[in-house]
C-alpha cells in the first residue's frame, strides 16, 4: 500500500513538473538569463499545480482508496498556497523584465481571481480547526453570521476558480517562450482539457447519466427531536460495496432543500444490499430542511470514499471506537457489520453526548453489549448530572479505566472539531502511538 502510495506522490510530482522541463531545456538552448528561467519555472509550475487542482476535487476513487478523500481536499488547500505563492513570484520576476501588455493583464486578472478567492474560502469554508489564528477565526465567525451565505453559493463562488483558469491558460498560451515550443505547448493544453473533463464528469456527466447513482428515499426515521435516519434504495441494481465506517455524498431532489451535495457518513451496514441508510443531525440550512424529505423522493449519491473502517487493518483485534455527538454515525456502521459477521473482536464504544436524547439506537447497542461478551458500550453524559453512569467528558482517565492498557488498542475518533483534537491530545498523553489512532478530518 505505502509503495503504491509513494508511486503515486512520485507521479504527481513528474507531471506537476514536466512543463517546467520543457521550458528549462529550451531557455537554456536559447542562453537566457538565470532570473528568467527561474520565473518560467514558477510560472509554468503554477499553472500546473491550478489545473491539477480540478482533478483532485473531481474526487478520482483512485487515489482515495490511496489516501483518503480528506487528506486529498487538505492536499487540495495546501497546494492552492503554493500555487499562489509560486504565481505571484513568477509576476515579480517578470514585471522586472517586461512592461505591461494584453498578455500580462490576462496574468494579473487571472492571479487576482485566485487570490480573492481564495481568501473567500479560507474565511468561509475552511474548517477553523486548520486555521488556529484568533483573528481570522473572529473575523469568520463575524462574515459568516454577517453574510449568511448558504453552502451551495459558497460553492459556486468557489468555483469561479474555473473561469481563472481559463484566462491564465490564454495569459500562458500568449508566451513567446510557450509559441516556440511545441512539446510546452501541447503539454499546457492538455493539462487544461484533461482536468477539466475530470471535473465535467464530475459535475454534470455522473449526476445526470449515470444510473447507477439514482436511488429513491424509501423509510425517513425520526431518531429523536433532531436526529434523521434516512434509508434509500436504488432505483436500478443493488447498492454499491462498501465498507463500513466509509461515507458518500448526498443529492436530494426535492423542491424545498437545497439541491447541493453533501457528505455523509453511512450508517447502515455493507450486509444490506437493498438500501443504503445515513443518521443525519439538524446542523445548518441544508440539515435544517430534512424535515421536508419525503418517502419516494429521488437523489443522487456517490460513493464510498475514505479508509475509516476497522476493515483496512483486519489483523488488530482490540479497539476502543471513541465518538463525540453525531460522530457515532461510523461506528453505528461498523458495529452493525460485527453483529451480522461476528468477527471475535474485543470492542470497547465511549460515546460522548450532552443527555440520552443523543444517544441514539441505545436499545439497539445495549442489545449488542448483552449479546457480545467482547462489545462495551459506555455512555458518557455531559449535561444531565442526575444520570447514573459516566458524567462529564471523555478525557485520559475515562479512556484508561475501560481499556485497562491503551497500548493495546487500535482508537477510531469522530466528532466534533475539538473533541478530535483534545482526543488525540489525551492519546498522546497516554503514550498511544500516532499509527494505532485513526480518524478522517476535513479541511472543508
Amino acid at each position: 500500500m505505502k509503495r503504491k502510495r509513494y508511486l503515486w506522490i512520485l507521479f504527481y510530482a513528474f507531471a506537476v513538473l514536466l512543463p517546467s522541463i520543457f521550458y528549462i531545456s529550451d531557455a537554456i538552448n536559447k542562453q537566457l538569463g538565470f532570473l528568467l528561467i527561474l520565473a518560467g519555472f514558477f510560472g509554468t509550475t503554477a499553472y500546473s499545480l491550478f489545473a491539477f487542482q480540478f482533478f483532485l476535487t473531481s474526487r478520482p476513487k483512485i487515489i482515495d482508496k490511496q489516501f483518503g478523500l480528506d487528506r486529498i481536499y487538505r492536499f487540495h488547500m495546501f497546494i492552492a498556497v503554493a500555487a499562489l505563492v509560486f504565481a505571484f513570484t513568477h509576476k515579480m520576476i517578470k514585471g522586472i523584465y517586461f512592461s505591461e501588455s494584453f498578455q500580462t493583464q490576462l496574468g494579473d486578472a487571472a492571479l487576482t481571481i485566485f487570490i480573492v478567492i481564495s481568501i473567500f474560502s479560507v474565511l468561509m469554508m475552511v474548517n477553523k480547526l486548520f486555521f488556529k489564528v484568533k483573528i481570522v477565526d473572529i473575523l469568520r465567525k463575524f462574515l459568516n453570521n454577517t453574510l449568511k451565505i448558504k453552502h451551495q453559493y459558497k460553492v459556486l463562488i468557489h468555483n469561479i476558480f474555473l473561469i481563472a483558469l481559463v484566462v491564465l491558460l490564454f495569459h500562458i498560451l500568449l508566451a513567446s517562450s510557450v509559441k516556440t515550443n511545441l512539446p510546452l505547448e501541447i503539454t499546457l493544453i492538455t493539462y487544461f482539457i484533461v482536468p477539466l473533463i475530470s471535473y465535467f464528469n464530475h459535475k454534470i456527466i455522473k449526476v445526470h447519466f449515470n444510473k447507477s447513482k439514482k436511488y429513491t428515499v424509501s423509510e425517513i426515521i425520526n431518531e429523536s427531536e433532531n436526529i434523521t435516519t434516512i434509508k434509500f434504495k436504488p432505483k436500478y441494481g443493488k447498492v454499491f460495496q462498501y465498507m463500513p465506517g466509509q461515507f458518500m455524498y448526498l443529492r436530494l431532489y426535492n423542491p424545498d432543500i437545497p439541491r447541493d451535495e453533501h457528505p455523509f457518513t453511512i450508517s447502515s451496514s455493507p450486509w444490506h444490499t437493498d438500501y443504503v441508510s445515513v443518521t443525519v443531525k439538524q446542523l445548518g440550512d441544508f440539515t435544517n430542511s430534512l424535515n421536508k424529505l419525503k418517502v419516494g423522493d429521488d437523489s443522487y449519491i456517490d460513493g464510498p470514499f475514505g479508509k475509516f473502517s476497522y476493515l483496512k487493518r483486519p489483523d488488530h483485534k482490540k479497539i476502543c471506537f471513541i465518538a463525540g455527538g453525531i460522530g457515532i454515525t461510523p461506528f453505528l456502521g461498523m458495529l452493525r457489520y460485527m453483529n451480522s459477521t461476528d468477527n471475535g473482536k474485543d470492542v470497547i464504544l465511549l460515546w460522548g453526548a450532552r443527555d440520552l436524547s443523543e444517544v441514539i439506537c441505545k436499545k439497539e447497542l445495549d442489545g449488542y453489549a448483552s449479546k457480545f461478551e467482547n462489545f462495551k458500550f459506555v455512555p458518557v453524559i455531559s449535561g444531565d448530572k442526575s444520570y447514573n453512569g459516566e458524567k462529564g467528558y471523555i478525557d485520559a482517565n475515562l479512556i484508561k479505566k475501560y481499556t485497562a492498557d491503551p497500548l493495546d488498542y487500535d482508537f477510531y475518533l469522530c466528532g466534533p472539531p475539538v473533541m478530535m483534537e483534545m482526543m488525540i491530545k489525551n492519546l498522546k498523553s497516554l503514550g498511544v502511538p500516532k499509527d494505532n489512532v485513526y480518524f478522517e478530518r476535513f479541511a472543508i
